[in-house]
Protein backbone atom coordinates (compact mmCIF):
# COMPACT_ATOMS: atom_id res chain seq x y z
CA UNK A 1 0.00 0.00 0.00
CA UNK A 2 1.10 3.31 -1.04
CA UNK A 3 0.25 5.07 2.48
CA UNK A 4 2.07 1.96 4.67
CA UNK A 5 4.96 3.03 6.96
CA UNK A 6 8.02 0.67 7.54
CA UNK A 7 9.30 0.12 11.28
CA UNK A 8 11.02 -2.60 13.17
CA UNK A 9 8.88 -1.91 16.16
CA UNK A 10 5.77 -0.26 16.74
CA UNK A 11 4.68 0.98 19.79
CA UNK A 12 0.67 1.64 20.40
CA UNK A 13 0.09 4.08 23.56
CA UNK A 14 2.55 7.39 24.21
CA UNK A 15 2.27 7.31 28.26
CA UNK A 16 4.76 6.70 30.78
CA UNK A 17 5.17 2.74 30.05
CA UNK A 18 4.82 3.30 25.92
CA UNK A 19 6.83 6.25 25.70
CA UNK A 20 9.96 4.66 27.88
CA UNK A 21 9.66 1.27 25.55
CA UNK A 22 9.96 3.64 21.85
CA UNK A 23 12.39 5.99 23.41
CA UNK A 24 14.36 2.22 25.11
CA UNK A 25 14.81 0.52 21.98
CA UNK A 26 15.54 3.24 19.42
CA UNK A 27 18.56 3.51 21.99
CA UNK A 28 19.60 -0.20 20.40
CA UNK A 29 19.24 1.33 17.32
CA UNK A 30 15.71 0.45 15.69
CA UNK A 31 13.40 2.14 13.93
CA UNK A 32 10.36 3.00 16.16
CA UNK A 33 6.74 4.16 15.32
CA UNK A 34 5.11 5.61 18.26
CA UNK A 35 1.06 5.76 17.65
CA UNK A 36 -0.78 8.27 19.92
CA UNK A 37 -3.66 10.00 19.89
CA UNK A 38 -2.28 13.58 20.19
CA UNK A 39 0.61 15.07 22.32
CA UNK A 40 0.75 15.21 25.61
CA UNK A 41 -0.03 18.43 28.20
CA UNK A 42 0.90 19.26 31.57
CA UNK A 43 -1.93 19.15 33.99
CA UNK A 44 -2.37 20.69 37.34
CA UNK A 45 -4.24 21.75 39.62
CA UNK A 46 -4.95 24.60 41.94
CA UNK A 47 -1.96 23.56 44.22
CA UNK A 48 0.19 22.93 41.51
CA UNK A 49 0.69 19.71 41.33
CA UNK A 50 -1.09 17.52 38.90
CA UNK A 51 -3.43 14.89 40.88
CA UNK A 52 -2.23 11.87 39.37
CA UNK A 53 1.14 10.69 40.56
CA UNK A 54 2.74 7.40 40.57
CA UNK A 55 5.47 5.79 43.07
CA UNK A 56 8.40 4.83 41.12
CA UNK A 57 10.84 2.08 42.94
CA UNK A 58 14.55 2.12 42.16
CA UNK A 59 14.18 -0.24 39.33
CA UNK A 60 12.14 2.84 37.30
CA UNK A 61 13.74 5.57 38.42
CA UNK A 62 16.86 4.11 36.97
CA UNK A 63 15.44 2.90 33.80
CA UNK A 64 14.36 7.04 33.34
CA UNK A 65 17.48 7.88 34.56
CA UNK A 66 19.06 5.57 31.65
CA UNK A 67 16.97 7.39 29.25
CA UNK A 68 17.67 10.48 30.36
CA UNK A 69 14.73 12.34 31.37
CA UNK A 70 14.94 11.44 35.30
CA UNK A 71 17.27 15.19 36.17
CA UNK A 72 14.59 16.76 34.36
CA UNK A 73 11.49 15.72 36.65
CA UNK A 74 10.33 17.28 39.76
CA UNK A 75 10.09 13.94 42.05
CA UNK A 76 9.57 13.59 45.75
CA UNK A 77 11.79 10.65 47.71
CA UNK A 78 10.47 8.66 50.83
CA UNK A 79 13.01 6.92 52.59
CA UNK A 80 10.09 5.52 54.45
CA UNK A 81 6.90 3.56 54.08
CA UNK A 82 4.48 3.47 57.72
CA UNK A 83 1.37 1.23 57.78
CA UNK A 84 -1.09 1.05 60.49
CA UNK A 85 -5.09 0.13 60.54
CA UNK A 86 -8.31 1.37 62.50
CA UNK A 87 -8.89 -1.42 64.13
CA UNK A 88 -5.63 -1.92 65.09
CA UNK A 89 -2.90 -0.53 67.98
CA UNK A 90 0.47 -2.26 65.84
CA UNK A 91 1.77 -0.67 63.04
CA UNK A 92 4.48 -1.78 60.52
CA UNK A 93 7.18 0.92 58.93
CA UNK A 94 9.72 -0.04 56.13
CA UNK A 95 12.51 1.91 56.30
CA UNK A 96 15.48 2.30 53.46
CA UNK A 97 18.39 2.15 55.59
CA UNK A 98 17.47 -1.48 56.18
CA UNK A 99 18.37 -2.39 52.55
CA UNK A 100 21.46 -0.31 51.92
CA UNK A 101 19.39 2.34 49.91
CA UNK A 102 19.25 5.88 50.43
CA UNK A 103 15.30 5.79 49.29
CA UNK A 104 12.59 3.13 48.85
CA UNK A 105 10.90 5.20 45.91
CA UNK A 106 9.92 8.70 44.61
CA UNK A 107 6.53 9.76 44.14
CA UNK A 108 6.19 11.25 40.25
CA UNK A 109 3.90 13.64 38.71
CA UNK A 110 2.37 11.83 35.74
CA UNK A 111 1.84 14.46 33.10
CA UNK A 112 5.23 16.02 33.69
CA UNK A 113 6.87 12.79 33.54
CA UNK A 114 4.89 11.70 30.46
CA UNK A 115 6.21 15.28 28.51
CA UNK A 116 9.47 14.36 29.40
CA UNK A 117 10.04 11.58 27.81
CA UNK A 118 8.11 13.11 24.64
CA UNK A 119 10.89 15.75 24.19
CA UNK A 120 13.85 13.28 24.35
CA UNK A 121 11.56 11.12 21.88
CA UNK A 122 11.24 14.00 19.40
CA UNK A 123 15.01 14.33 19.48
CA UNK A 124 15.34 11.02 18.99
CA UNK A 125 15.60 10.59 15.27
CA UNK A 126 14.67 6.78 15.13
CA UNK A 127 11.29 7.48 16.53
CA UNK A 128 8.68 8.87 14.12
CA UNK A 129 5.86 10.14 15.61
CA UNK A 130 1.89 9.32 14.17
CA UNK A 131 -0.43 11.26 16.38
CA UNK A 132 -4.04 12.27 15.79
CA UNK A 133 -5.35 9.40 14.69
CA UNK A 134 -7.14 6.48 15.42
CA UNK A 135 -6.71 2.55 15.71
CA UNK A 136 -9.16 0.80 13.28
CA UNK A 137 -7.39 -2.68 13.31
CA UNK A 138 -4.75 -5.05 13.36
CA UNK A 139 -3.43 -7.60 10.58
CA UNK A 140 -0.06 -9.87 11.14
CA UNK A 141 1.65 -11.74 7.86
CA UNK A 142 5.19 -13.26 7.75
CA UNK A 143 6.86 -10.05 7.95
CA UNK A 144 5.46 -8.76 10.84
CA UNK A 145 2.07 -6.79 11.76
CA UNK A 146 0.06 -4.02 10.68
CA UNK A 147 -1.44 -1.65 12.74
CA UNK A 148 -4.20 -0.02 10.86
CA UNK A 149 -4.87 3.96 11.67
CA UNK A 150 -6.87 6.78 9.99
CA UNK A 151 -3.44 8.06 9.61
CA UNK A 152 -2.48 4.73 7.31
CA UNK A 153 -1.08 1.39 7.90
CA UNK A 154 1.90 1.35 10.37
CA UNK A 155 3.99 -1.88 10.02
CA UNK A 156 6.27 -3.47 12.32
CA UNK A 157 8.20 -6.97 13.13
CA UNK A 158 6.72 -6.20 16.06
CA UNK A 159 3.84 -4.73 17.63
CA UNK A 160 3.71 -3.30 21.61
CA UNK A 161 0.23 -2.45 22.89
CA UNK A 162 0.58 -0.14 25.42
CA UNK A 163 -3.06 1.51 25.04
CA UNK A 164 -3.85 1.70 28.75
CA UNK A 165 -6.58 -0.67 30.36
CA UNK A 166 -9.32 -0.23 27.37
CA UNK A 167 -6.57 -1.32 24.76
CA UNK A 168 -7.99 -1.00 21.69
CA UNK A 169 -5.27 -3.49 20.15
CA UNK A 170 -6.17 -6.10 22.62
CA UNK A 171 -10.53 -6.00 21.74
CA UNK A 172 -9.35 -5.47 18.30
CA UNK A 173 -7.77 -9.57 18.55
CA UNK A 174 -10.31 -10.50 20.90
CA UNK A 175 -8.67 -10.94 23.70
CA UNK A 176 -10.75 -11.14 26.90
CA UNK A 177 -9.70 -10.27 30.45
CA UNK A 178 -9.55 -12.07 33.45
CA UNK A 179 -12.12 -9.54 35.78
CA UNK A 180 -11.20 -8.96 39.42
CA UNK A 181 -14.26 -6.59 40.64
CA UNK A 182 -13.16 -4.63 43.87
CA UNK A 183 -17.03 -2.75 44.52
CA UNK A 184 -14.65 0.05 45.33
CA UNK A 185 -13.52 3.44 43.29
CA UNK A 186 -10.49 5.35 44.11
CA UNK A 187 -10.49 8.71 45.11
CA UNK A 188 -7.81 10.92 44.03
CA UNK A 189 -6.87 14.16 45.26
CA UNK A 190 -3.69 16.39 46.72
CA UNK A 191 -3.68 17.73 50.29
CA UNK A 192 -1.99 20.88 51.63
CA UNK A 193 -1.17 19.24 55.24
CA UNK A 194 -0.24 21.23 58.32
CA UNK A 195 2.75 19.26 59.28
CA UNK A 196 5.81 17.69 57.10
CA UNK A 197 5.38 14.08 55.64
CA UNK A 198 8.68 13.68 56.81
CA UNK A 199 9.44 11.59 53.37
CA UNK A 200 7.19 8.81 54.40
CA UNK A 201 4.75 7.19 52.34
CA UNK A 202 1.70 6.67 55.10
CA UNK A 203 -1.12 4.55 54.27
CA UNK A 204 -4.07 3.25 56.96
CA UNK A 205 -6.30 0.26 56.16
CA UNK A 206 -9.74 0.88 56.82
CA UNK A 207 -12.72 -1.77 56.42
CA UNK A 208 -13.99 0.10 53.27
CA UNK A 209 -10.50 0.41 51.79
CA UNK A 210 -6.98 1.59 52.03
CA UNK A 211 -5.80 5.46 52.29
CA UNK A 212 -2.69 6.58 51.09
CA UNK A 213 -0.87 9.96 51.43
CA UNK A 214 2.41 9.83 49.56
CA UNK A 215 4.31 12.85 50.05
CA UNK A 216 4.86 15.47 47.51
CA UNK A 217 7.61 18.53 47.19
CA UNK A 218 7.29 20.99 49.73
CA UNK A 219 6.79 24.57 49.03
CA UNK A 220 8.68 26.85 51.66
CA UNK A 221 6.56 25.82 54.57
CA UNK A 222 3.84 24.40 53.00
CA UNK A 223 3.67 20.94 52.85
CA UNK A 224 1.37 18.85 50.61
CA UNK A 225 0.87 15.10 50.16
CA UNK A 226 -1.11 13.26 46.90
CA UNK A 227 -4.41 11.28 48.27
CA UNK A 228 -5.47 8.15 46.94
CA UNK A 229 -8.12 6.83 48.92
CA UNK A 230 -10.34 3.41 47.86
CA UNK A 231 -13.79 3.11 49.06
CA UNK A 232 -17.22 1.73 48.07
CA UNK A 233 -18.47 3.14 44.96
CA UNK A 234 -21.46 5.26 47.35
CA UNK A 235 -19.11 6.72 49.64
CA UNK A 236 -16.52 7.93 47.05
CA UNK A 237 -20.11 9.65 45.35
CA UNK A 238 -20.61 11.38 48.55
CA UNK A 239 -17.27 12.92 49.36
CA UNK A 240 -17.04 14.16 46.01
CA UNK A 241 -20.22 16.25 46.45
CA UNK A 242 -19.08 17.56 49.67
CA UNK A 243 -17.24 20.93 49.83
CA UNK A 244 -13.39 21.47 50.01
CA UNK A 245 -14.13 22.22 53.60
CA UNK A 246 -15.73 19.49 54.57
CA UNK A 247 -13.78 16.91 52.49
CA UNK A 248 -10.96 18.54 54.26
CA UNK A 249 -12.40 17.72 57.97
CA UNK A 250 -13.49 14.49 56.28
CA UNK A 251 -10.12 13.10 55.28
CA UNK A 252 -8.17 14.41 58.50
CA UNK A 253 -10.89 12.82 60.58
CA UNK A 254 -10.09 8.92 58.53
CA UNK A 255 -6.20 9.22 58.60
CA UNK A 256 -6.40 10.22 62.04
CA UNK A 257 -4.73 13.79 61.97
CA UNK A 258 -1.48 11.70 61.34
CA UNK A 259 0.18 14.43 59.91
CA UNK A 260 -2.22 17.58 61.64
CA UNK A 261 -4.72 19.40 60.21
CA UNK A 262 -5.53 19.00 56.25
CA UNK A 263 -5.30 23.03 55.24
CA UNK A 264 -6.48 22.97 51.84
CA UNK A 265 -7.47 20.09 49.03
CA UNK A 266 -7.18 20.59 45.36
CA UNK A 267 -10.36 18.98 43.10
CA UNK A 268 -11.13 15.47 43.57
CA UNK A 269 -11.38 13.20 40.73
CA UNK A 270 -12.50 9.64 41.01
CA UNK A 271 -12.22 6.16 39.31
CA UNK A 272 -13.40 2.83 39.05
CA UNK A 273 -11.25 -0.12 40.62
CA UNK A 274 -11.53 -3.39 38.57
CA UNK A 275 -8.13 -5.08 38.67
CA UNK A 276 -7.93 -7.22 35.46
CA UNK A 277 -5.00 -9.88 33.68
CA UNK A 278 -5.50 -9.93 29.98
CA UNK A 279 -5.90 -13.65 28.70
CA UNK A 280 -2.46 -13.48 27.13
CA UNK A 281 0.09 -11.68 26.73
CA UNK A 282 1.29 -12.22 23.21
CA UNK A 283 -2.07 -12.75 21.51
CA UNK A 284 -0.50 -13.15 18.08
CA UNK A 285 3.13 -13.71 16.93
CA UNK A 286 4.84 -10.39 16.78
CA UNK A 287 2.10 -8.73 19.37
CA UNK A 288 2.77 -7.92 22.87
CA UNK A 289 1.18 -6.55 25.15
CA UNK A 290 2.46 -4.02 28.48
CA UNK A 291 1.70 -1.98 30.90
CA UNK A 292 -1.98 -1.57 31.97
CA UNK A 293 -2.90 -3.63 27.97
CA UNK A 294 -1.98 -6.23 29.82
CA UNK A 295 -2.75 -6.05 33.79
CA UNK A 296 -4.18 -3.29 36.09
CA UNK A 297 -3.60 -3.95 39.70
CA UNK A 298 -5.50 -2.21 42.78
CA UNK A 299 -3.08 1.02 43.50
CA UNK A 300 -2.49 0.21 47.60
CA UNK A 301 0.90 -1.37 46.47
CA UNK A 302 1.56 0.57 44.56
CA UNK A 303 3.15 -1.17 42.04
CA UNK A 304 1.39 -0.80 38.72
CA UNK A 305 3.23 1.39 36.69
CA UNK A 306 6.25 -0.22 37.81
CA UNK A 307 5.17 -3.43 36.89
CA UNK A 308 4.71 -1.51 33.32
CA UNK A 309 8.33 -0.60 33.47
CA UNK A 310 9.35 -4.16 34.66
CA UNK A 311 7.40 -4.86 31.09
CA UNK A 312 9.85 -2.52 29.19
CA UNK A 313 13.41 -3.96 30.92
CA UNK A 314 12.03 -7.46 29.45
CA UNK A 315 11.07 -6.24 26.19
CA UNK A 316 14.60 -4.44 25.45
CA UNK A 317 16.02 -7.57 27.20
CA UNK A 318 14.37 -10.12 23.95
CA UNK A 319 15.50 -7.85 21.51
CA UNK A 320 18.82 -7.35 22.79
CA UNK A 321 19.59 -10.85 22.82
CA UNK A 322 17.80 -11.38 19.32
CA UNK A 323 19.20 -8.46 17.64
CA UNK A 324 17.08 -7.38 14.40
CA UNK A 325 16.82 -10.35 12.52
CA UNK A 326 15.08 -12.16 15.28
CA UNK A 327 12.79 -8.84 16.69
CA UNK A 328 9.44 -10.74 15.75
CA UNK A 329 10.40 -14.47 16.29
CA UNK A 330 7.78 -16.06 18.23
CA UNK A 331 10.10 -18.44 20.73
CA UNK A 332 11.53 -15.63 23.23
CA UNK A 333 8.20 -13.79 22.95
CA UNK A 334 6.17 -16.66 24.10
CA UNK A 335 7.95 -17.20 27.10
CA UNK A 336 8.46 -13.57 27.72
CA UNK A 337 5.00 -13.27 27.54
CA UNK A 338 4.34 -16.35 29.82
CA UNK A 339 6.82 -15.01 32.77
CA UNK A 340 5.00 -11.32 33.05
CA UNK A 341 1.41 -13.12 33.47
CA UNK A 342 2.68 -15.31 36.03
CA UNK A 343 4.06 -12.50 37.89
CA UNK A 344 0.52 -10.51 36.94
CA UNK A 345 -1.55 -13.52 38.85
CA UNK A 346 0.52 -13.26 41.42
CA UNK A 347 0.52 -9.91 42.11
CA UNK A 348 -3.37 -9.66 41.17
CA UNK A 349 -3.76 -12.78 44.06
CA UNK A 350 -1.62 -10.72 46.17
CA UNK A 351 -4.09 -7.16 46.40
CA UNK A 352 -6.98 -9.28 46.49
CA UNK A 353 -5.94 -11.42 49.45
CA UNK A 354 -4.53 -7.87 51.38
CA UNK A 355 -7.86 -6.16 50.50
CA UNK A 356 -10.18 -8.97 52.10
CA UNK A 357 -8.06 -9.73 55.22
CA UNK A 358 -8.26 -5.69 55.94
CA UNK A 359 -12.29 -5.76 54.92
CA UNK A 360 -13.00 -8.13 57.53
CA UNK A 361 -13.87 -5.87 60.54
CA UNK A 362 -14.78 -9.29 62.95
CA UNK A 363 -13.04 -8.58 66.31
CA UNK A 364 -10.85 -12.14 65.90
CA UNK A 365 -9.67 -11.34 62.68
CA UNK A 366 -8.22 -7.56 63.87
CA UNK A 367 -6.70 -9.53 66.98
CA UNK A 368 -5.12 -12.13 64.16
CA UNK A 369 -4.10 -9.11 62.05
CA UNK A 370 -2.48 -6.98 64.38
CA UNK A 371 -0.64 -10.09 66.17
CA UNK A 372 1.23 -10.96 62.40
CA UNK A 373 2.39 -7.00 61.59
CA UNK A 374 3.76 -6.92 65.06
CA UNK A 375 5.40 -10.69 63.83
CA UNK A 376 6.65 -9.29 60.64
CA UNK A 377 7.56 -5.58 62.44
CA UNK A 378 9.95 -7.90 64.31
CA UNK A 379 10.94 -10.08 61.28
CA UNK A 380 14.14 -8.09 60.18
CA UNK A 381 14.74 -11.02 57.05
CA UNK A 382 11.35 -11.22 55.93
CA UNK A 383 11.03 -7.37 55.82
CA UNK A 384 14.07 -7.03 53.75
CA UNK A 385 12.95 -9.95 51.05
CA UNK A 386 9.66 -7.50 50.85
CA UNK A 387 11.11 -4.05 50.55
CA UNK A 388 14.06 -5.85 47.90
CA UNK A 389 10.58 -6.59 45.61
CA UNK A 390 8.61 -3.75 46.40
CA UNK A 391 11.88 -1.93 45.37
CA UNK A 392 12.64 -4.23 41.28
CA UNK A 393 15.51 -6.07 43.01
CA UNK A 394 13.57 -9.35 43.55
Amino acid sequence: MADRRDFDVVVAGGGLVGASAALALARLGHGVALVDRGEPHLQRGALGFDLRTVALNPASMGMLDELGVWQELEHCPFTRVYVWEELGTRHIEFDAAAVDRAALGAIVEVSPAIVALWRAIEAERRVTLFTGGSIEGVTTDARGTSLKTTLGDVHGRLLLAADGAESSIRKALGIGTARHATGHKALITVARTEQPHQDTAWQIFRADGPVALLPLPSRGDEYFVSVVWSQLVAAAEARLALDDSAFAIELERVVESRLGAIVSVDRRHALPLEQRVAESFQPVPGVILIGDAARVLHPLAGQGVNLGFEDVAGVVDVVRRRGIDGIGGDDAWRAYARRRRTRAQLMVAAMDAFRVAYAIRDPGMAWLRNVSVAALNQTPLLKRALMREALGLH
